[in-house]
């Protein structure tokens, strides 16, 4: 395997963030310059030097850190359990969102990988620095970071697993809402099995996305 295969392949690092690392030699292998081509090995080390300029700088304002309901967090990424009624991100610069309020709670800016609809409570991804984002966004493409909902629906839900198919736009008299839409709407694709039947003819289900289409 090439440096250049290593880097898209494997570590997923998009083509600009590449062009960046290739034309400013910030790629070492075992401490050393190498060419593109060249080929690594298993036990290689290696080690890649980003620079920030290479990344537009993000100022936002700070919320409330008490707000935040920590999940899991390391040196490069922080999940926190967002609940129902907050925006993951505002519409406007001095909008207060859970994007504020983590990076208040982290002491640095913050960066949205995947969203949940205010309506929504749930777990929620940010990227603590702009070198690891687009690695992120690119494993969440690949399906390598699986997401699901479990959702409480009206009615009675089969023991069968249902996977719904279709294509999903704007709702043209109210632009907050979704509706399938089979001409210009972008296909949709989400898995759905039965977790428990209550009695009062509800049921809680298990959603997988297979497309990330808000519906």
């Amino acid at each position: 395997m090439t440096v250049k295969q290593f880097l898209e392949e494997q570590l997923l690092i998009p083509r600009k963030i590449r062009h960046f690392l290739r034309t400013k030699k910030n790629i070492l292998i075992n401490h050393k310059e190498v060419h593109w081509n060249e080929m690594v090995k298993p036990g290689d080390v290696c080690q890649l030097t980003f620079d920030e300029e290479d990344y537009p700088k993000k100022e936002i304002l700070w919320g409330n850190p008490d707000l935040v309901q920590e999940v899991y967090q390391d040196q490069h990424l922080i999940i926190v359990n967002k609940p129902e009624g907050m925006k993951t991100h505002g519409n406007q610069p001095d909008e207060i969102a859970l994007l504020n309020h983590v990076s208040a709670y982290i002491g640095q800016t913050c960066y949205v990988v995947h969203r949940l609809d205010m309506e929504t409570s749930g777990l929620v991804l940010f990227a603590k620095n702009p070198f690891i984002l687009p690695i992120l966004n690119r494993l969440l493409e690949k399906k390598e970071i699986a997401r699901e909902y479990w959702a409480l629906v009206k009615g009675q839900v089969g023991n069968k697993e249902l996977i719904f198919r279709d294509k999903i736009g704007r709702d043209r008299h109210d632009r907050r809402k979704r509706v399938v839409d089979p001409k210009k709407g972008q296909h949709a694709e989400t898995q759905v099995s039965r977790l428990k039947q209550f009695p009062n003819q509800t049921t809680l289900v298990r959603c997988k996305l297979k497309t990330g289409r808000t519906h």
